[in-house]
């Protein structure tokens, strides 16, 4: 992101030769700390999986949309997106959808739902096989 910020503004500049100065700025950056891959991963998995309440597939589909390898994003994803995170995150939906008892119809919407916010079928299944509020 930032390279391609710097390219931009390069291009608006006429700067005879970017690619050095964008390669000099942003090693000077990474070395000051600005810049750091590992952080700016665990923010936005968190972000968008504590506040957004997003599963990590629909994390993952956007970090690759984002132009990062899969390898990273899926150990990103295992270290900062656990199945213990989730299963909490799941559990608030609930708590913020379900009100006393549900039937069928319901059950299914709240399924559906949460598969399209990224969460894995087996987590969700796992999730509506242990909730109590079913009962």
């Amino acid at each position: 992101e930032v390279i391609n910020r710097l390219a931009k503004k390069a291009l608006e500049l006429k700067i005879k030769d970017p690619l050095t100065l964008i390669n000099q700025i942003v090693g000077s950056l990474e070395k000051s700390g600005f810049i750091d891959d590992t952080k700016l991963l665990e923010s936005y998995i968190r972000s968008r999986l504590l506040e957004k309440a997003k599963g990590p597939n629909w994390i993952r589909a956007r970090l690759v949309h984002f132009g990062l390898a899969k390898p990273v994003i899926d150990q990103a994803l295992k270290d900062f997106a656990p199945v213990n995170l989730q299963k909490e995150v799941i559990k608030k939906i609930f708590a913020k959808k379900v009100r006393g008892r549900l039937d069928l119809k319901t059950k299914a919407k709240l399924f559906r739902a949460l598969l399209n916010r990224g969460f894995a079928y087996e987590l969700v299944r796992s999730s509506f096989d242990s909730e109590t509020a079913w009962e």
